[in-house]
C-alpha cells in the first residue's frame, strides 16, 4: 500500500451544535483527514480522491453509498514518501484562519480543501473514510472508519482499519 488515512477530525468543538447551514469557516476548517503516503514512490496528487459513507436518517448505508467529497484534479504536485496531505472540509480563501488554530494547521506539506459550506463527515452514524489513487499498480484504495459519535474535538488516528481518539 502506497497511501493511507492516518488521521482524521470529523466532530470538531461546537460542529453538533451549529444548526444546518450557518457552519463557521473556522468549524469546517475543524472538520479535516490525513492522507500518508507510506510507500517508496512519490504519488501524483491529481490522481487523489476522498470519499466517505453516505447514509440516510436511520444511519443505513444509501444505495449511491459513497461520495466524492475532494480531490485535486488540476494539481501538478507529487505527495512524496512520507509526506501527507491535509483535506478540510472547509474553503481555501479561509486558509489565512488556520495561523490561529495550530491543532487543524498541523506539519504537513499539502493542504486541500472541499471548499464546502456544510460538513462532510458523519458523526451520528460513524463513517468509513476513502482514499483512491493511482501509482504504477493502477487503481488503488484504502478505507479507515469510525464509530458513531466521535468525542467533540478530538483527533482519531489510524489503528488497523479503525480511527481511534488519540
Amino acid at each position: 500500500m502506497s497511501v493511507q488515512i492516518s488521521y482524521a477530525r470529523p466532530n470538531p468543538i461546537g460542529k453538533d451544535k451549529t444548526p444546518s447551514g450557518t457552519a463557521k469557516a473556522e468549524q469546517l476548517l475543524g472538520e479535516w483527514v490525513d492522507i500518508t503516503n507510506i510507500g517508496t514512490e512519490g504519488i501524483r496528487i491529481s490522481t487523489l480522491g476522498v470519499h466517505h459513507t453516505r447514509f440516510d436518517d436511520y444511519c443505513r448505508v444509501r444505495p449511491e453509498s459513497t461520495e466524492e467529497y475532494w480531490s485535486w484534479r488540476d494539481s501538478k504536485e507529487i505527495l512524496q514518501s512520507g509526506q501527507t496531505i491535509r483535506v478540510y472540509t472547509g474553503r481555501h480563501k479561509d486558509l489565512h484562519l488556520l495561523a490561529s488554530m495550530p491543532v487543524d494547521n498541523g506539519s504537513v506539506a499539502w493542504h486541500g480543501f472541499a471548499n464546502r459550506d456544510n460538513f462532510v463527515l458523519n458523526n451520528r452514524c460513524g463513517d468509513t473514510i476513502y482514499v483512491t489513487w493511482n501509482d504504477s499498480r493502477g487503481q488503488q484504495q484504502d478505507s479507515a472508519g469510525y464509530a458513531n459519535n466521535p468525542p467533540e474535538g478530538r483527533i482519531l488516528k489510524r489503528v488497523g482499519t479503525r480511527l481511534l481518539p488519540v
